[in-house]
């Protein structure tokens, strides 16, 4: 059955929180530094759910949208991009319920999609490799450039030095082959790992899902480091919690690591237990 009350959520609010987180995000998003316009080049679509997940990494891809000069805006009233529904209906296994993520995705897409045009955008960035998931149905039927912010990043980082060993994890992505989407731009990420001197990673394998219970304590056994490197904002939190009991580790999405070789920063340390 699909989930009535986040529909209602999501046609009310745009986040499939609802109206009562509404107003917490968009204040999370202004505190991390994130900006709306009236017209910009990009349009970026934030997700629902990253800027309560991933606070530190989305405030790092701030500082990198700075730093690249890009012109972007978030959208007045973001939708959800409907990725909810579609991991429902892969684990239900249901054609019914597929098809009917696929229509709630395409009613979302177009709420977002008539924003960014009225800013007058030529491209849309998305930050959740969920995003990038579902908006993969669009691409072929928009004028409108749609791409994963590490496809942007690839474009405009041309090189930084970290001097680290750490774990790769790209992800297995296999609910994205489910619903026939075409492949994650995981050579974009491969791209700006390489051109960071003194970045060392040991490859995890992709044929390991972090989601998978049964699965997990595999994956993280293959990790040789305190540092885990992943793309996927899911991944990354599969993966804490695998590793909360190992002292001193740490799991990174993209845009903390590609900040810390652009300024010379070091990568923050992971935070004392309560």
């Amino acid at each position: 059955m699909p989930n009535e009350k986040m529909i209602a959520h999501i046609r009310e609010a745009g986040i499939a929180q609802g109206p009562k987180k509404r107003e917490d995000r968009e204040r999370l998003l202004r505190e991390f530094g994130f900006r709306t316009k009236d017209r910009a080049e990009y349009a970026l679509i934030a997700s629902c759910f990253n800027p309560y997940l991933e606070p530190n990494d989305m405030i790092a891809f701030r500082h990198l949208l700075d730093r690249f000069e890009v012109d972007y805006s978030l959208l007045p009233k973001e939708y959800c991009c409907g990725d909810p529904f579609f991991l429902h209906a892969i684990n239900t296994g249901s054609p019914s319920e597929l098809e009917g993520a696929k229509a709630l995705a395409a009613e979302f897409f177009a709420e977002n999609l008539r924003q960014v045009r009225h800013l007058g955008a030529s491209k849309i960035i998305l930050y959740c490799a969920g995003c990038d998931m579902v908006f993969d149905a669009f691409k072929a039927d928009v004028p409108e450039e749609i791409l994963w912010y590490p496809t942007l990043f690839a474009r405009l980082f041309r090189g930084g030095k970290l001097d680290l060993e750490a774990d790769y994890y790209p992800g297995c992505h296999r609910n994205r082959r489910a619903v026939r989407a075409t492949p994650l731009d995981l050579e974009a990420v491969s791209r700006i790992l390489d051109r960071i001197e003194g970045l060392e990673l040991n490859p995890l394998s992709t044929d390991l899902c972090c989601m998978k219970a049964e699965e997990l304590p595999t994956l993280a056994a293959g990790i040789r480091s305190r540092t885990v490197i992943t793309p996927c904002s899911g991944c990354s939190m599969f993966l804490r919690q695998a590793l909360k009991e190992k002292k001193g580790s740490r799991v990174f999405l993209l845009s903390e690591v590609l900040l810390a070789a652009v300024t010379g920063r070091p990568l923050r340390e992971p935070e004392a237990p309560a």
